[in-house]
């Protein structure tokens, strides 16, 4: 006997460690199959911790009948709890129009109504992901239909025939609810008025997991809606759990919503009597010449100021990684440095005049300045000597182009290695020696450099100039599959 039951003791200890082994790797399985990051905080640990104790409680439980078979003094024990623990559970502990409710009842209810709502979290998880992902639904209007229509009416259908089936008088529960919903009312608005927004948000979706926004003081990218809150992820990789009713009371920055695309800012200022036209050049070099900018739009100057110590100009460029902006603004502020002192142009310190009237110090000035000849006198500084500086600028727009720069890129698109001239034909039409105005927009955009808006302008110029036209002349220049014709292939052929 004594040998058995120390087998069985054994096997106990070897089946206990066993279980808190399988549920610390439970977790790590997850978020591997996930592939999340191997954190502290892994998904389904708190869950695991619970089952692992109650596996391990049943566990004992069976060992200590299982040894009270074999020991007469632990068979007595086992004998006296079990009578106490069913008297305890059979015994009515209230009555209630005319039906009492033993402690077992008590035990069964909640456990019943727990059932319930795993019940409905698992068929709103199988509507989610077997139903309306594979068609496609929006993620927020799945979430939202999950929880609303299944989780929350499944629980709530499921909870009421428990309690009807328990003979729980549904009048009692809902005066007593109306007593105590007036006093907790004021302490539960808050979550009322988050949960609602949660809801607003998953079914108008102004945000939605992966979008970059900023709200308040916080900027991150969105990682979960959730009923109450929303979490974000900061630059910092920091978690921040924002109030869902704060992205309806105020105002949200969202880089991500409809397009990524955003502009960035870069302020630059440069001492009072530097090269302007060298100042532009230097900023749009360390814009063009940088990955991360879109060519088009293209990247933009501007003198915003004439500052106290500086000229303020102002870097503009176009980027579709907002979380990426603070890493841009630093490269091409590095970028900038870098073609400013190339080009001798100086980033001036703060500067103050100051004035002192004094008849002394005068009287010494005036004695100074006529010891020294006016031809020795040296020009101010930043004063004007000589032409002008001629703005050299190859970025003007097609619409500030001389009638010469037309005339030179409408001979280079008409020739060799321009656009695609070809007789071509519609319906039953056929136009000879014709091009494609997209054809046109794409070789201006990749042989010029100009962007889509600017080639098309260019195009329209180039119309209205009579360079081309329209085969059947009933459209402006377009970006499209329409036919256009140079004048000089017309004149060729009917001479020919």
């Amino acid at each position: 006997m004594l040998a058995q039951a120390l087998a069985i003791l054994a096997a106990a200890a070897a089946l206990h460690w066993a279980i808190g082994r399988v549920m610390r790797r439970i977790p790590v399985w997850i978020a591997r199959r996930r592939g999340d990051a191997l954190g502290s905080e892994l998904p389904g640990r708190r869950i695991c911790d619970v089952v692992g104790v109650a596996l391990r409680a049943l566990l004992w439980v069976a060992t200590f009948g299982l040894l009270a078979d074999r020991i007469d003094v632990l068979h007595g024990l086992r004998d006296a709890v079990e009578k106490l623990v069913a008297m305890s559970l059979e015994a009515p502990l209230l009555v209630q129009d005319g039906h009492s409710y033993t402690g077992f009842d008590l035990l069964r209810l909640p456990a019943l109504l727990v059932v319930v709502w795993l019940a409905a979290s698992g068929a709103a998880w199988l509507l989610k992901t077997h139903v309306l992902a594979p068609a496609g639904v929006e993620a927020g209007l799945r979430e939202a239909a999950a929880v609303v229509l299944l989780r929350v009416g499944l629980a709530g259908v499921g909870a009421l025939i428990v309690l009807q089936a328990h003979q729980i008088d549904l009048r009692t529960i809902a005066i007593l609810a109306s007593v105590l919903g007036v006093g907790i009312g004021f302490g539960l608005q808050h979550i009322a008025n988050n949960f609602v927004s949660g809801l607003l948000i998953n079914l108008e979706l102004p945000i939605r997991p992966g979008d970059f926004v900023r709200v308040g003081e916080w900027e991150g990218t969105v990682i979960r809606v959730g009923g109450r809150s929303t979490e974000i992820r900061t630059l910092d990789e920091v978690a921040i759990l924002v109030p869902n009713s704060r992205f309806l009371e105020s105002e949200v920055v969202n880089w991500s919503h409809g397009s990524p695309l955003s502009r960035v800012h870069v302020p630059v200022g440069v001492a009072y009597g530097s090269s302007v036209p060298r100042v532009r050049r230097a900023l749009l070099d360390a814009a063009t010449a940088h990955p991360a900018v879109r060519r088009d739009p293209r990247p933009q100057v501007q003198l915003r100021a004439f500052g106290e110590s500086a000229l303020e100009f102002e870097l503009l460029v176009w980027t579709c990684d907002p979380r990426n902006q603070l890493t841009l603004v630093s490269d091409l502020n590095f970028r900038v440095l870098a073609n400013l002192a190339r080009h001798g142009i100086q980033v001036p310190f703060p500067q103050r005049d100051l004035h002192l009237r004094s008849p002394q110090l005068d009287r010494l000035l005036d004695a100074a300045t006529r010891r020294v000849a006016p031809d020795d006198v040296p020009p101010e500084a930043g004063a004007f000597d000589g032409e002008p500086e001629p703005l050299d600028d190859p970025a003007l727009e097609p619409a500030q182009w001389s009638e010469a720069e037309l005339d030179a890129v409408a001979a280079r698109l008409r020739g060799p290695g321009g656009v695609p001239i070809l007789d071509r034909r519609r319906l039953l039409a056929r136009h000879r020696r014709s091009f494609v105005g997209r054809e046109a927009i794409d070789w201006l955009m990749l042989h010029e450099g100009l962007t889509r808006d600017e080639a098309t302008a260019l195009g329209q110029r180039l119309v209205e100039r009579g360079v081309i036209h329209h085969v059947l002349d009933e459209h402006a220049f377009r970006d499209g599959h329409y036919f256009y014709r140079f004048r000089s292939d017309e004149e060729a052929s009917s001479v020919g």
